[in-house]
């Protein structure tokens, strides 16, 4: 299948691939640059969770800071899925999921069969050897400091996206102080990342049309703003995000455990709610069957396409050679869910999962368009 076929009858509704047509998200382009071509003084990253561009652009009555610097502001596009653990991985190191493997907040481990979480990793992953590319981190000279929740420290995600990292960890209320403290322990020409989470986690919980998730957005848009008040002079500000968010609703729901059929044919449920990664089981043409049946149940609420489709489309990285210890890891089917639908095996998921109000994952504009800001304090 050409990638040009492989791209016929793409919903309008859906971006198209983000590495379709020779196409490259911009998100992969932000922190390399600081590490193989560095200039002299400090600069800062910071990662809005979940802060979608199009979401910033509707509420920017709540953002007086980032409104302040709009014009300053360009839209990029995220990597798919487009959700923290792919994110972040080719926000560090500049490659596609389909070149490091992270496919997705659950992915498929070849060696037990089982979904891996991508966050928190399982006992007896190495995350090196999960992810063995180097970071530019490591393959430079410049110092280094993840400033996040302590809990991150250690994580398999730290382990993987933040390999040469020194790691600060901070409460809720002290992270200006803990970003100034990176910054004077990174040195005069160190580079700080800050992960901001607080709007991610609101609109999980309460969705993005909600007053927690307006609070939590007015409240990262202060912290901008005291960043930029009480950085030292000159310290370059480079703002970015991971992904953006759409409400779901039981309404909008598809439950796999009701459609015994389909779920026959399913070994393994990876991926998420609005990107749904599902390997067969090892039975001849289950794969195809599972596919068929899924577009018949679905219909135009989700788009289902077939690994070779997903490869050919440019979706997951350029099209061409997929990388040995990747191709296992790959879905044979991938649900990309439309509108405000979920689609997922809900019984081999915790229940919190369901309860979700915020999701992300698939190619809506809401959730496929990042913001990303240059500016000095």
């Amino acid at each position: 299948m050409t990638a040009g076929a492989a791209l016929e009858g793409w919903p309008a509704d859906l971006l198209p691939p983000p590495f379709a047509a020779g196409k490259h998200p911009g998100l992969l382009d932000v922190i390399p640059p600081l590490l193989e071509r560095p200039e002299p003084g400090r600069d800062l990253v910071v990662l809005l969770d979940g802060v979608g561009a199009d979401l910033l652009a509707e509420h920017r009555a709540l953002t007086p800071t980032l409104r302040r610097l709009e014009s300053e502001i360009t839209r990029v596009r995220t990597v798919a899925p487009s959700t923290t653990a792919s994110a972040m991985v080719s926000l560090h190191t500049g490659a596609p999921p389909l070149r490091h493997g992270v496919l997705g907040y659950l992915t498929r481990d070849p060696r037990s069969g089982r979904s891996l979480n991508q966050l928190t990793g399982a006992p007896g992953t190495d995350p090196r050897e999960w992810m063995p590319l180097p970071t530019p981190v490591e393959s430079g000279t410049r110092r280094a400091v993840q400033v996040a929740p302590a809990k991150h420290e250690g994580s398999h995600l730290s382990g993987v996206a933040f390999r040469g990292w020194e790691f600060l960890g901070h409460g809720r209320g002290d992270r200006v102080q803990a970003v100034r403290t990176a910054l004077h322990r990174a040195g005069p020409d160190g580079l700080v990342h800050l992960h901001v989470d607080d709007v991610d986690h609101a609109g999980h919980r309460h969705g993005v049309d909600s007053e927690p998730w307006r609070t939590a957005l007015a409240e990262v848009d202060a912290l901008v703003g005291a960043l930029l008040r009480r950085l030292p002079r000159g310290t370059r500000i480079h703002l970015t995000a991971d992904h953006g968010m759409v409400d779901t609703s039981p309404q909008h729901t598809i439950d796999l455990a009701a459609h015994p059929q389909l779920r026959r044919l399913v070994d393994e449920a990876a991926g998420e709610a609005r990107a749904l990664a599902l390997h067969a089981v090892a039975s001849e043409g289950a794969d195809e069957e599972l596919a068929q049946g899924l577009t018949q149940l679905l219909g135009e609420r989700a788009l289902v396409l077939r690994r070779a489709e997903v490869l050919d489309a440019g979706l997951l990285g350029p099209v061409g050679a997929v990388p040995e210890r990747v191709a296992p890891r790959l879905p044979d089917v991938l649900v990309l869910a439309r509108g405000r639908w979920s689609i997922d095996d809900f019984s081999r998921r915790p229940e919190h999962t369901r309860q979700m109000v915020g999701v992300h994952g698939s190619l809506t504009p809401a959730e496929a368009w990042v913001p990303l800001l240059h500016t000095e304090v």
